[in-house]
């Protein structure tokens, strides 16, 4: 018996599920996470809205999908850095997920905001525990990079130092996604906070290059041109 009714089922089942997700990054980019619904999305993309339940979910799953996507580009840009010194490995994670950010900055914003949406009860989210589980694995995985490499004296554990570095990130994150900080200001602070916390166990020379590095920064805020008018964040920063 063939199987040829069965694969092209299957393919256009998947075309479809393809577009259900491009639809739903459309109008998340345009409407936030509270104006995404579901009978939207099933216009734009040319199905029905149970069609979305059977191929994806409700609402609540379109999202994890959608920021299942982000997770593993992340990663792979992550992963293939042409840079892979042990600093630059523990930095990926900020100027990869930046750099991707600064692509479609109204999308990512909104993820991001579906994704604290999710977590704003009384017990952690599952699903927001896993994402921000797994952005500290990567952080925590650069850091014993330069731990291996003799850069790290070790009296902090690298799991601390993981869990601190994206606790700050978060905070920035939020503030970008919230507009306070404008995407390279986002960068420059998630940045400095993860120098930071890496010079509290670095070995002499290392502290030398993480402050000079630090100091690097600063210095491109200086140099960043600026407009006239200015608004100051809960970070301080000003845009």
């Amino acid at each position: 018996m063939s199987t040829l009714p069965e694969t092209l089922r299957a393919a256009n089942m998947q075309k479809r599920r393809t577009r259900v997700l491009a639809a739903a990054h459309q109008l998340l980019a345009q409407q936030g996470f509270e104006g995404l619904n579901l009978r939207d999305v099933a216009h734009l993309a040319g199905v029905t809205v149970p069609t979305i339940y059977n191929l994806i979910g409700n609402k609540e799953r379109l999202l994890i999908t959608l920021i299942s996507g982000v997770l593993h580009e992340i990663e792979s840009r992550v992963h293939t850095v042409g840079d892979r010194t042990p600093l630059a490995l523990a930095a990926a994670v900020v100027t990869e997920s930046t750099g991707l950010f600064a692509e479609d900055e109204a999308y990512y914003r909104s993820a991001f905001l579906a994704v604290e949406a999710l977590d704003q009860t009384d017990a952690p989210h599952p699903e927001a525990a896993r994402i921000y589980a797994w952005a500290e694995r990567l952080v925590t995985e650069g850091i014993e990079a330069c731990r291996s490499a003799g850069l790290l004296c070790g009296r902090i554990p690298a799991s601390a130092m993981g869990e601190l570095i994206m606790r700050s990130y978060r905070i920035s994150c939020r503030a970008w996604a919230l507009r306070h900080l404008s995407i390279d200001a986002f960068r420059r602070t998630a940045l400095s906070d993860l120098y930071v916390t890496l010079a509290a166990d670095a070995v002499e020379t290392f502290h030398r290059r993480l402050m000079q590095t630090f100091a690097e920064l600063a210095t491109e805020e200086v140099a960043r041109p600026t407009n006239k008018k200015t608004i100051k964040t809960n970070r301080g920063d000003k845009q």
